[in-house]
């Protein structure tokens, strides 16, 4: 319920905005404004999707998991989609994860929040299961 008010409201929020933007500088300059955060948006999405790549490759040559890299990969696709939907409000949203504190922050929330929690769960119902281990030697017959 909470998706589909918010489905609704943005896109009401956003013409209310652009109606307020266009009262004040005019329509053509609103509509250039639009195209031009949406084209810089995507020349910084790329750069620092670029950037992310590589720190992420340089985590996997060390034999380090790249989780926060990932995340913040995925964070830097929701800004460029957010760049690119018509509109200040989405534009202002996109542009905060293209700021690398903002975005090193959230993604440390969505490390923190969802895969450690779900670890947390997991090892909790491994241990609910039978929390005693046996250890013991095999030999396979063939």
């Amino acid at each position: 319920m909470r998706f589909l008010a918010l489905f609704l409201l943005i896109p009401l929020f956003e013409v209310m905005v652009f109606i307020q933007v266009g009262g004040h500088i005019g329509a053509l300059w609103t509509i250039l404004l639009t195209l031009a955060t949406a084209v810089s948006g995507m020349y910084l999405v790329k750069t620092q999707g670029i950037r992310t790549f590589y720190a992420a490759k340089t985590q996997l040559s060390q034999g380090e998991t790249p989780a926060m890299a990932v995340v913040e990969g995925i964070l830097l696709l929701m800004a460029g989609v957010m760049l690119v939907i018509p509109g200040f409000i989405s534009d202002l949203m996109g542009g905060l994860i293209l700021l690398p504190f903002v975005r090193q922050a959230v993604a440390g929330t969505v490390l923190e929040k969802v895969f450690i929690a779900r670890a947390n769960q997991t090892n909790q119902a491994k241990n609910a299961r039978g929390g005693e281990t046996i250890e013991g030697h095999f030999h396979r017959e063939e």
